[in-house]
């Protein structure tokens, strides 16, 4: 088991028992987890983030230690999930720092409730073009993605090899958390229902593709990638950043698709200084 600096808690949001960890003082800063994951990902990030705020990270629904309901887990549920979270716990106007799958949650939270949101640090975030990885892409078509979630190719391990550049980071330890979390009853269904609602055999939906709508965005936004990410392409940073006037970019050399896991330190910096503006 790995243990994670601060608190381990769990509050009921819309009938939803979730499973969060709260560090630190401050301003209040979400973090959201990538698909399949949970927020053990965010183990070198809670406790140095902590020192300029407060960090609440979640364990989103069917992930981790929260609930897994049977549930259609849509945009429109997630959404909303996330402001009932924000409200449950009395957060005034929490930053967000969202990785692939909860990047694409935090950008549109943050467009769809404006009042909500005062900043985003999207991590090689979903939602800000078509392309995705064949896998992925697979895992859309009924009974395949079954197949593919309930065999060893779509196992921890080789999950784990498809985020990282660098294989070092692919430890017992963090394979053995995720395996844990990403066998519970009802976690695989939650992520092949995940990836049909927004994924086809081309790629995220179109009607997911939130690029043309980032001119809306009130909230401040960074957007930071791993070059060498290999779920998500590079080129959707490029095309984000340069759509919002402001944003900032970072791109991360000999790095994959969790960089707040391969470059922490680099990273955690980065946000701190950012969100600190």
């Amino acid at each position: 088991m790995i243990e994670l600096p601060g608190e381990s808690r769990h509050v009921r949001v819309g009938g939803i028992n979730t499973h969060y960890v709260v560090a630190g003082d401050g301003r209040p800063l979400l973090l959201f987890h990538g698909l399949g994951a949970s927020v053990v990902t965010w183990r070198d990030n809670i406790g140095p983030l902590s020192e300029a705020f407060r960090v609440y990270a979640v364990d989103l629904p069917g992930h981790g230690d929260s609930d897994k309901p049977d549930i259609d887990y849509a945009t429109d549920t997630m959404v909303q999930f996330v402001k009932d979270f924000i409200e449950s716990l009395n957060l005034e106007r929490p930053a967000i720092i969202g990785s692939s799958v909860g990047g694409a949650l935090a950008l549109m939270t943050a467009l769809r409730h404006p009042d909500l949101v005062s900043g985003l640090v999207l991590v090689d975030s979903a939602s800000l073009g078509r392309e995705l990885s064949l896998y992925i892409r697979l895992v859309s078509i009924p009974w395949l993605g079954e197949f593919l979630e309930s065999s060893r190719v779509g196992g921890t391990k080789f999950m784990l090899y498809k985020v990282f550049h660098d294989p070092e980071f692919v430890t017992q330890e963090l394979r053995e958390e995720l395996h844990r979390s990403r066998n519970m009853p009802g976690a695989k269904e939650a992520v092949v229902r995940v990836i049909r609602n927004a994924v086809n055999l081309m790629g995220i939906r179109k009607q997911y593709v939130l690029v043309s709508e980032l001119n809306r965005l009130e909230a401040p936004m960074m957007v930071v990638w791993g070059a060498q990410d290999q779920i998500i392409p590079v080129s959707h940073a490029y095309r984000a950043s340069e759509t919002v006037p402001g944003a900032r970019l970072h791109v991360f050399d000999k790095c994959g698709h969790w960089p707040h896991m391969e470059k922490a330190s680099e990273f955690n910096s980065l946000a701190i200084d950012f969100l600190s503006s």
